[in-house]
């Protein structure tokens, strides 16, 4: 459950009293999404100015923190701190809602709660998380139960009905202790689509989760996949995440070609990019490109490609996989000696299950697995 809890991304609503300061909102959600931080932080300040009292503003700026907490790498203590700062003020300014707007106060209560749990649990701090999570079910509930049209809130419901039924069923009862409510997969599900088709602010997340949940190894709904992540990827460029998993959903299809040209390893898109991440996307962006190379029989082009990654700081994160598809070329050359010196090597479960069977069953022969989907995140130091 805990790799579904880092997708990027949050869940809010439109609790401002004006038109033109909700339309304002979401402008900086779409900033979020392009991750676009300054402009966002700044837009923030202005929307606090206009409206101290609203918890809408540190809402915002803790998501945006966060947001660059999951980037930076190494991951830094201090924007954590920023975080949870922020997600503090807010849920006091949530608080302080409840005599004027009791259903607002609630909702903004319960996104607050649960996203301080999706922090705590990308941290392994699940003792800190658990009942951050029941609590923000608990809000969520009098929120909708007071004001039935804030769309929004069913995404938090949408998440918990999904990924509770996601668990072991040895786990649910336990799950159910800890939450206080049980799984339901097509609920979650429906409730997601929901907002994703009449949502306000939260609406291009529960997009996004979709189609995170579609591209998962347990749906495999490529195609619907394949679709959501065009959408955002047009509408959010400078945002590596929907690119990359998009190359992801053609791989998962076979579609080598198609998958190679969207990656555009070496195009101007990538220049676009925060320097936060350009360098680690363009080295997983090159990597997909290996990976269709070899499946589509240009194993030559990947050779040249691999020369590029390593001759560049390596991702951990990738460091198997690319020793994995240098063996595939060694292989392709009939070297299967020299492959498997980099298979013999290979430690990271996946990789390492690859890589027996190419010792087995030389490239390119033997399957046409691709590394699972991965976006330019840091590794979250466990607490």
């Amino acid at each position: 459950m805990r790799k579904w809890l880092l997708i990027p991304g949050f869940w809010i609503g439109l609790g401002i009293p004006s038109a033109q300061a909700a339309m304002d909102a979401a402008k900086v959600v779409d900033l979020f999404y392009d991750l676009q931080f300054d402009r966002a932080l700044a837009q923030m300040q202005e929307l606090e100015t206009r409206d101290p009292a609203s918890p809408v503003a540190p809402f915002y700026t803790s998501v945006a923190y966060y947001q660059r907490y999951l980037l930076e790498d190494p991951p830094r203590a201090e924007t954590f701190k920023q975080f949870e700062a922020a997600s503090a003020e807010a849920f006091e300014k949530a608080k302080k809602q409840m005599k004027s707007s009791p259903a607002l106060s609630h909702y903004y209560q319960g996104a607050v709660l649960g996203f301080q749990a999706r922090a705590f649990i990308a941290q392994g701090r699940f003792a800190a998380a658990i009942p951050k999570a029941r609590q923000a079910v608990a809000q969520l509930k009098k929120a909708l139960d007071l004001d039935p049209t804030l769309e929004d809130a069913n995404l938090g419901m949408g998440l918990y009905y999904y990924f509770l039924d996601r668990i072991p069923p040895a786990a649910k009862p336990f799950a159910y202790l800890m939450v206080g409510m049980w799984g339901d997969r097509t609920k979650g599900l429906a409730l997601l689509k929901e907002v994703s088709e009449k949502g306000g602010a939260a609406r291009r997340e529960a997009e996004s989760i979709l189609a995170a949940i579609d591209a998962s190894q347990k749906e495999q709904n490529w195609r619907e996949a394949q679709t959501l992540f065009k959408d955002l990827m047009e509408r959010y460029p400078h945002n590596p995440r929907y690119r990359l998993s998009l190359v992801y959903a053609l791989q998962r299809q076979g579609q080598w070609d198609k998958a190679a040209e969207m990656a555009d390893a070496e195009g101007a898109w990538i220049e676009a990019l925060d320097p936060l991440i350009k360098a680690r996307t363009h080295q997983l962006a090159r990597y997909r490109t290996v990976e269709n190379h070899l499946f589509a029989g240009r194993w030559p082009d990947a050779v040249i490609l691999l020369d590029r990654i390593e001759s560049n700081l390596l991702p951990s994160s990738m460091e198997d996989w690319v020793a994995l598809r240098r063996g595939n070329t060694l292989d392709a050359q009939g070297r299967p000696a020299d492959a498997a010196a980099y298979y013999t090597v290979i430690k990271t479960r996946k990789a390492r299950e690859l890589a027996d069977i190419f010792l087995k069953t030389p490239f390119p022969e033997g399957p046409r697995d691709v590394m699972p989907n991965r976006w330019p995140l840091a590794n979250i130091p466990l607490q």
